[in-house]
């Protein structure tokens, strides 16, 4: 076969084989060297395959795009690069996958080996490059004849199986050289795929020790139906859930769900009464806040970590680690009669309750108050996506249980970065929509992927918590030692507004001061599909001035 012919060939047997994993969001960014890739990926669209193409300018932004395409669908999907720097401009998509256990699957294509190491342009070692997070790689030689059909698909099946298996999903990365000339192929017939190999069952039951009650449950990240799961069978053990914002739980109101543990710990009342549980359960890793893991960590007696994957996610090292399928673990763990209320729990709870509503009503409106009416305003069906830094914590504080709306969350790093691009994914498979609430800098850092959510399918509601610079630095304990150097160095106060960025990218703004216009002008975004942004100007320091106020009263009560 000609060149061109045993690239377009390659491209589509790459193509099939990832539709045969399940692979159908395939996101590409220009580039001249993937254009063989990117025309199987669009000739396959044509032709009604049931493959779905997303484009972007933006390498960066288009892999968070692919991480929320991922999480509202459950799916791998695939992102498509041309050489050079294009393709570490995936890379903090790629640690987040690869802590949040995300299938994403990064095609690069590349310089044929003769034009490496010898100043060609746009040439750069690209094998292994991110090898410390993905689970696989797969370094493809340049398309030939010999290595078409079978090679090919079961180097590819091996490879595309490590981001979809049921021990351990997470990012894979398949380099694929290309030699000139790219275009103008023709895709020749290979041998018939046959169907990649299913996964074989669930993870068995955990080994877990005979109930021992009184019991309390910990949730962390989960899943939809893992949360439903750990849910039914606490309520059918009046078993209290301590529920982290990605739990799934938190927004629900349920006589079981315990939300804002970090403020029951504060109190004296709240870890006498958590102390009195003999066995802790935690669903999930990744908690939010510092107080709970602190507290499980020294004063949990027993506690199972159940996670269904194949890493530890409990960074104390104190838990015993139960590796299974958590709606087998809930079944197991599913009591047979309710115990007693935890003693004196209740009461800690209303306190705290008492203490929040009384802080919130003294205080000048800032982002403990717009959580708290966001939460409250967010309709039935629509997800709540609370930014990494200040804005998850304060919904993890103040949010008001409701609807049960689903949570998503972006916490294998943590990182402010690619937030928008995420939320703007998510929102094109979820069809209730989705509101992202920032933080200024996150906003500033994203802020190119506001383009993708012109082209969003469903409602995708922006809300900048706008404090002019990095609110949560100041609750660092340094705060008061280092004085102007914290605003330098630290805070990095701004100036900016988003107007004119929405104005930019032809989105609809509101502008507001209140829960009043916050509430009115979440009403009218969430009314229209598409992108929308809705600035919320917050006076620097006063949320994080209240939260510290707040913890001082709890701990003095």
């Amino acid at each position: 076969m000609r060149t061109e012919d045993l690239n377009a060939t390659w491209a589509g047997s790459l193509i099939d084989r990832l539709h045969g994993h399940g692979v159908v969001d395939f996101c590409i960014a220009p580039g001249s060297r993937s254009a063989p890739l990117a025309l199987a990926a669009a000739r396959r669209t044509e032709a009604a395959c049931g493959l779905r193409v997303h484009t972007h300018f933006d390498e960066r932004g288009l892999a968070f795009y692919a991480l929320g395409l991922i999480r509202a669908s459950q799916r791998p999907v695939a992102v498509i690069t041309t050489s050079g720097t294009a393709v570490p401009n995936l890379h903090p998509a790629v640690a987040e996958a690869r802590q949040s256990r995300l299938p994403l699957v990064v095609i690069s294509a590349d310089r044929p080996p003769e034009l490496h190491d010898c100043g060609a342009n746009q040439a750069m070692p690209q094998e292994g490059l991110f090898a410390p997070l993905v689970r696989a790689t797969l370094a493809l030689p340049t398309p030939e004849t010999a290595l078409c059909g079978r090679w090919l698909n079961r180097r590819l099946d091996a490879t595309l199986t490590a981001a979809t298996d049921p021990g351990g999903s997470g990012p894979i990365h398949i380099n694929m050289p290309l030699r000139e000339p790219l275009y103008g192929g023709a895709e020749q017939p290979a041998a018939p795929p046959p169907l990649p190999p299913g996964h074989q069952g669930q993870v068995a039951a955990p080994p877990l020790k005979e109930a021992d009650p009184p019991q309390l449950f910990v949730a962390g990240e989960l899943r939809s139906d893992e949360a439903e799961a750990v849910l039914e069978t606490a309520a059918a053990g009046n078993i209290p859930v301590l529920a982290d914002p990605g739990s799934q739980l938190r927004l629900r109101a349920h006589p079981c769900v315990v939300g804002g543990a970090e403020l029951l710990l504060a109190t004296a009342a709240g870890r006498e009464a958590l102390g009195h549980a003999r066995q802790v359960v935690q669903f999930g890793g990744r908690l939010t806040g510092r107080r709970l893991p602190a507290w499980l960590a020294d004063h949990a007696p027993q506690r199972w970590l159940v996670t269904r994957g194949d890493e530890d996610l409990d960074p104390d090292w104190h838990a015993t680690t139960v590796q299974a399928d958590i709606a087998a673990a809930c079944r197991t763990l599913r009591p047979d009669a309710p115990q007693p209320p935890l003693p004196g729990l209740a009461e800690a709870r209303a306190r705290v309750a008492e203490a929040c509503r009384t802080a919130l009503a003294n205080a000048p409106f800032a982002e403990p108050a717009a959580a708290e009416r966001i939460s409250q305003v967010l309709p039935p069906g629509m997800a709540l996506f609370p930014g990494n830094s200040l804005p998850i914590r304060v919904f993890d504080l103040f949010a008001a249980p409701a609807h049960g709306n689903s949570c998503v969350t972006q916490r294998g790093v943590s990182g402010i970065d690619g937030l928008i691009a995420t939320a703007a994914g998510f929102a094109h498979h979820h069809r209730d929509g989705v509101t992202l609430v920032v933080g200024d800098l996150s906003a500033l850092h994203d802020l190119n992927s506001l383009a993708l959510l012109g082209e969003a399918r469903h409602t995708c509601v922006v809300v900048v918590l706008n404090n002019d610079g990095g609110g949560i630095f100041d609750l660092l304990p340094a705060r008061e030692e280092t004085g102007e150097a914290h605003r330098r160095l630290f805070r990095m106060p701004h100036g900016y507004g988003f107007a004119r960025a929405a104005e930019q990218f032809r989105l609809p703004y509101w502008h507001c001061g209140d829960g009043d216009s916050l509430q009115a002008a979440h009403r009218e975004a969430r009314s229209r599909p598409g992108g929308s942004v809705i600035e919320v100007v917050c006076p620097p320091g006063a949320g994080s001035g209240q939260i510290a106020a707040l913890f001082r009263a709890l701990e003095a009560l």
